[in-house]
């Protein structure tokens, strides 16, 4: 053996016993048994020695890095717990561990040195899932992202902890762009506002429907050992390359359509094509709400929206205050959003993002069950979004995202107490500038007179008189 060779071989062993030292990249350490995180059990313990954190979502551990530290754990105790998909639980406790739950009860055990918030006498509900917003989110959301703006704290106040954005979906991470991006939705977004948009729209999926079929047929022939040409996918660029995407499952259309004749047409595109669909305005959906239950689509709408009915038509058209109940009956998966995606800051009232669980009320006015209300502005948006493994209701293995409240969230008066993102407080009201002034009646501190409710009022009743301090 010659001397270099001798000197390759010195080098090149070390480098191999650290790599068979190091083994497999785990996350073992990072998982609890599936039975420990079943209702009303013990949380487990704290380990005798710290754990490797979790790395931040989207951020892969850094090479080499063997520092460990110990688990983050908060824990919600004594709240009146809304889980959205499962009964409410009276005085329980949200555990969660690393920022995501990991029980959820009546007699779940907090461990020492758990960041506690004390929740008795208040609602917890999962944080608010706006569909789509305005203004919140910049682009890219990593570098472009004001996370001390005022809009982003007025959302956190009304209940809110993920919005969708255009194709991105995010956390309202309140100081901190850690875990603040949690999806990139593959959207193609679809235009059947005219005749032409829709024979051109059509052409483009018949084309790429003939590619499918041929690749198909390409991969039948290659298993059965013949010489078949693979066809060209050179084109499969930009907008084709999303309809493809489209057709085979992989993303959902969205289509803005209002009027009858687009909702139809949208309905035939679905079943001819086998496409996921979700329409955004739907102010004429309720006319043909069996026909879109049908077709599986699912609408995305403002409950306060408005369009006038036309005199000339001999059928129903326009808007009605009852659409979101009538599509519910119909099957019809129902996501509410405001008529402005923004968060104005010209005052608190109006039809903004900061009015989410307002609109969701006008639903409930309209006869649209309460259940369902809440749905509509939790776990159906993040579904429709795609990220309900991780938001939108409150389950062991999500994310812990939690609304506090001291009264119902379809409430007109509903303020949030606390707002926790990721399992951290994101939004505190005692705390905060913001609102702080804005007192109840059973706020600790707060005036003594009670503001009588004002609305809903029933036929017959009185007018309530108020007391000196709010004349």
């Amino acid at each position: 053996m010659s001397a270099r060779t001798t000197l390759a071989l010195a080098l090149l062993l070390p480098v191999s016993a650290a790599a068979a030292d190091e083994g497999p990249v785990c996350c073992e350490g990072l998982l609890e048994p599936a039975h420990a995180h079943d209702l009303d059990e013990p949380a487990p313990e704290q380990p005798a020695a710290p754990e490797q954190p979790a790395a931040a979502p989207g951020q892969a551990p850094a090479a080499g890095d063997t520092k460990k530290g110990p688990d983050r754990w908060f824990a919600v105790t004594g709240g009146d717990v809304y889980p959205v998909t499962g009964p409410a639980l009276r005085g329980a406790t949200v555990l969660a561990k690393n920022g995501k739950v990991v029980a959820v009860g009546e007699r779940v055990q907090v461990p020492d040195g758990a960041e506690v918030l004390d929740a008795k006498g208040l609602r917890v509900y999962p944080g608010l899932v706006a569909f789509d917003s305005s203004g919140l989110v910049g682009s890219p959301p990593e570098d472009a992202t004001d996370v001390f703006g005022l809009g982003l704290q007025i959302a956190l106040a009304s209940g809110i902890t993920t919005v969708g954005q255009g194709p991105t979906v995010a956390k309202l991470t309140w100081g901190t762009l850690e875990g603040h991006q949690l999806e990139t939705s593959a959207w193609a977004r679809l235009d059947v506002g005219s005749g032409q948009a829709l024979a051109q729209l059509r052409a483009e999926l018949e084309r790429v429907r003939a590619y499918l079929r041929d690749r198909r047929a390409f991969e039948q022939g290659r298993a059965r050992g013949e010489d078949v040409k693979e066809p060209d996918r050179s084109w499969l660029r930009g907008r084709p390359a999303l309809l493809e995407q489209l057709m085979t499952g992989r993303a959902r259309a969205v289509i803005a359509a209002g009027s009858r004749t687009e909702l139809v047409r949208v309905a035939g595109l679905v079943q001819e094509y086998g496409l996921r669909a979700t329409v955004v305005g739907g102010q004429e959906a309720w006319t043909v709400a069996p026909l879109l239950g049908r077709a599986g689509v699912s609408v995305v709408l403002a409950p306060r929206a408005r369009r006038e009915p036309d005199p000339q038509l001999e059928r129903d058209s326009g808007w009605s205050i009852e659409a979101a109940a009538l599509l519910h009956q119909a099957g019809v998966p129902v996501a509410i959003v405001p008529t402005s995606r923004s968060i104005g800051t010209g005052g608190l009232g109006g039809n903004d993002l900061a009015t989410l669980n307002l609109e969701a009320a006008f639903a409930v006015r309209g006869g649209l069950p309460e259940a369902a209300a809440l749905e509509a502005i939790t776990i159906v948006p993040a579904r429709l979004l795609g990220v309900a493994d991780r938001v939108g209701s409150i389950e062991v293995g999500k994310d812990c995202d939690l609304l506090i409240t001291d009264r119902d969230v379809l409430h007109y008066e509903m303020l949030a107490r606390y707002t926790v993102v990721n399992g951290r407080v994101a939004y505190d009201k005692a705390k905060e500038a913001l609102l702080r002034a804005v007192r109840h009646s059973r706020d600790e501190g707060g005036p003594a007179e009670v503001v009588p409710q004002l609305w809903p009022r029933r036929a017959g009743e009185p007018e309530p008189k108020m007391p000196e301090s709010e004349r």
